[in-house]
């Protein structure tokens, strides 16, 4: 039995040919009008997978470039500010080793305590620096000044309130970057190191280990001055300041009065009433001379005292202790100190060494050089020069603190670079994948014209043959 073909058949035929070279052809067409391989899903479901996971990459990218866009002004806005505090330190440092001269006059050293003062506000105001509505020396708590004002122990000071806690960029899905530096860390780190103190009365440091922050007096108060007295001399023990025996040498014949191995002092004549004697440790004692007739007199003279680093808990003290525990309630600090040393009354500086902060050693620095005319100029000398080597720290952590800066900028250019030649590369896989090549597209549409074209010719030539020739 022949097969013939029928007239509808070969219409469905010619239809599906036609249809057929149609669609390549209008692919063809999009494919050279967009650029693009794969117009659609469909084209090439392969390739889609790999161009959607490389457009993640791309996005991944871009999102990480963004970050070091906005971190990279942050950052050195919080550099160029922190090369200021650096200068200003300096310029404290200039006025602190000024002010260590002795021949400055009172009027002089306010001036340079004046002069500090406006460089611990300009301190200040870099200390707070703030980017938009964040504080660049917060820490992660940038909504919050890094330093404020309070009153502690009855002292007025500049608190930290942010954190220690660093911002973080990521920079890669396994890279980041720190962008900021602590204030606590450049203005007041606390590195306790060990406990200095001037030594103005004669205490050491004890055996123990202490613990405390910033800046303590040790004040040591005379209690009394005792001695076996004659030849008309007595003790006035009003505002003495010896501690320990010393011996007391009154020459009638010479008129003259010697306190242990101080100076050898004239008695005027007339005799005065009363007359101060110093030791070669700076130790007086007050003697009443209004019923002395000019004899000789040698004698020891005894000096107790009590000592305290709150000025409000005394403890007495025998000079045989070489760590004696002495405790501030106000403070929580813990001092050993070692008394066998210990010759006159008054204050010692003690310094908590790597724990004070900057704005506390510019107020310390203010307040001494403001100290009473009459101060003796070598206690001044050695507060102050305590004060200049915690000055040097804050000066060291503060340049620490720019390295670290300078190292988060570099760090991010690095980054940006890399991030920008990797995008480069996503973009070029991208195109390979969705890109069309248009010397093939071209041939494809040439190609597909003319094979709709052959198509349409032999559609039509079959399409022709009538029902007769068929039959």
């Amino acid at each position: 039995m022949s097969i013939r073909p029928t007239q509808g058949r070969i219409f469905d035929l010619v239809q599906s040919g036609i249809e057929r070279n149609t669609s390549r052809l209008i692919r063809a067409q999009e494919q050279a009008s967009s650029g693009r391989r794969i117009v659609r899903a469909s084209d090439d479901p392969v390739g889609t997978s790999v161009a959607l996971s490389l457009r993640r990459q791309r996005g991944a990218l871009q999102a990480y470039s963004t970050s070091t866009a906005t971190a990279k002004p942050v950052v050195e806005q919080a550099s160029a500010r922190l090369q200021e505090g650096v200068n200003v330190v300096a310029d404290l440092r200039a006025l602190m080793i000024q002010g260590m001269n002795g021949a400055l006059s009172a009027e002089d050293r306010a001036s340079i305590a004046t002069q500090m003062e406006l460089l611990e506000a300009q301190l200040l105001d870099i200390a707070n620096t703030k980017s938009g509505d964040r504080y660049l020396f917060s820490g992660t708590a940038t909504d919050e000044r890094a330093f404020q004002e309070e009153t502690v122990n009855g002292v007025t000071q500049f608190v930290f309130k942010g954190n220690g806690q660093i911002q973080r960029i990521q920079t890669g899905r396994d890279a980041d970057v720190a962008i900021n530096v602590s204030g606590q860390e450049v203005f007041a780190k606390f590195d306790y190191t060990d406990t200095e103190m001037t030594g103005t009365t004669g205490i050491a440091s004890g055996l123990t280990a202490d613990s405390g922050s910033g800046y303590s007096e040790l004040t040591v108060r005379q209690e009394g001055t005792t001695a076996t007295m004659g030849a008309g001399i007595t003790l006035v023990d009003a505002e003495d300041t010896l501690v320990g025996t010393q011996s007391l040498a009154v020459d009638g014949g010479a008129r003259t009065v010697q306190l242990g191995s101080g100076e050898v002092l004239d008695i005027p004549t007339p005799t005065p009433d009363t007359m101060t004697v110093r030791d070669e440790n700076g130790a007086t004692v007050e003697l009443d001379l209004s019923a002395w007739a000019g004899a000789d007199l040698t004698t020891s003279v005894l000096g107790s005292a009590s000592i305290s680093i709150d000025g409000e808990s005394f403890t007495p003290v025998n000079l045989t202790e070489t760590d004696l525990l002495l405790r501030s309630e106000s403070t929580g600090a813990r001092l050993h100190v070692d008394t066998t040393g210990l010759k006159v009354a008054g204050s010692d500086l003690v310094t908590f060494s790597g724990t004070p902060s900057v704005f506390e050693t510019i107020r310390g620095v203010v307040a001494d050089l403001r100290m009473p005319e009459d101060t003796d100029r070598q206690q001044r000398s050695s507060r102050l020069q305590a004060r200049l080597g915690e000055l040097d720290r804050s000066e060291g952590d503060m340049i620490t603190g720019l390295g670290k800066l300078g190292t988060a900028a570099q760090q991010i250019d690095i980054a940006t670079n890399r991030l920008e030649d990797l995008k480069v590369t996503v973009r070029g896989l991208i195109s390979n994948v969705e890109d069309a090549d248009f010397t093939e597209v071209a041939l494809d549409l040439q190609r597909s014209e003319q094979t709709l074209q052959l198509a349409q010719a032999t559609g039509s030539r079959l399409m022709q043959q009538s029902l007769l020739r068929f039959l």
